[in-house]
């Protein structure tokens, strides 16, 4: 039902992996979480994952992933799911008529869902709350009131003067969309950076394919110019072989008419 060009292969592959991982973790988290098998788990399988689900293993490798989450340097924790950071803020740009500002983004995406509005905030790590107060700290002191909070000056503040710069090439809070090789590639929130990996790749791909049809170009453009020199060396040597056969031909004297006068002169009639 759909087909695509060969040189996109990498990327859609990628993507389809990436997608249906998470997709897929989702749904065991839901099923481990309510304790309740699904219409689509068979039942030894959910058998088999509930024991896993309780081993030492399987807890410490939980617990371990949520502190590298949760690390001052690393990721964080956020209520996204399956979302990117960059996807919920275009969905915020559509509701709002107009670009969120980044404390705007980060609120939504680590705050959990409230039941009603009337309920506190709850944030899903302390670092998180922490992070958003010491940026209205910041544009509170240091920012004068005439001075307009635009998207790109509050994402200034919050990479510099809040959370302390990038590190390791990201900056915490801003998900999928501080990738920098993604932003220059215009793909804002696609995804991980393995994809974006993988757009160099078949940027790479389509550029190798242009070279090697160029090269074939430019190797028959030689061969057809090859082709013809020889034709028209040829030419040139059938042209001479045809001077030097007419020169080898033996040539006919005409008559001489001197001799035919020296006879009548010469000529005596006898007649008496």
């Amino acid at each position: 039902m759909c087909t695509w060009e060969s040189r996109y292969n990498l990327v859609i592959g990628t993507t389809f992996e990436r997608k249906a991982s998470t997709r897929l973790s989702n749904w065991l988290k839901s099923v481990r979480d309510s304790g309740e098998r699904p219409s689509w788990m068979l039942p030894h399988i959910f058998a088999k994952l509930g024991q896993y689900w309780k081993t030492d293993k399987f807890k410490a490798i939980s617990d371990q992933t949520k502190m590298a989450r949760c690390s001052l340097k690393g990721g964080s924790l956020h209520t996204g799911g399956a979302k990117t950071v960059g996807t919920i803020a275009r969905e915020m740009e559509k509701e709002l008529g107009r670009t969120p500002i980044e404390p705007e983004v980060f609120k939504k995406t680590h705050v959990r869902k409230k039941e009603n509005k009337s309920d506190p905030d709850v944030w899903v790590e302390e670092r998180a709350e922490r992070t958003f107060n010491d940026f209205h700290k910041y544009v509170t002191e240091n920012l004068d009131s005439s001075v307009q909070l635009t998207p790109e000056l509050s994402t200034q503040i919050w990479k510099e003067k809040v959370v302390g710069g990038t590190h390791k090439g990201r900056c915490y809070g801003l998900g999928s969309r501080n990738d920098v090789r993604r932003l220059q590639l215009g793909l804002e929130g696609i995804g991980s950076s393995r994809q974006a990996e993988a757009l160099y790749g078949v940027q790479i791909a389509a550029m190798s394919d242009q070279i090697t049809k160029l090269i074939a170009a430019l190797a028959e453009s030689e061969r057809k110019r090859v082709a013809e020199q020889q034709s028209m060396s040829e030419t040139v040597q059938q042209i001479k072989e045809q001077v030097m056969n007419l020169a080898r031909r033996p040539t006919t004297s005409a008559p001489d008419d001197t001799d035919d006068e020296s006879d009548e002169d010469d000529y005596v009639d006898l007649t008496p």
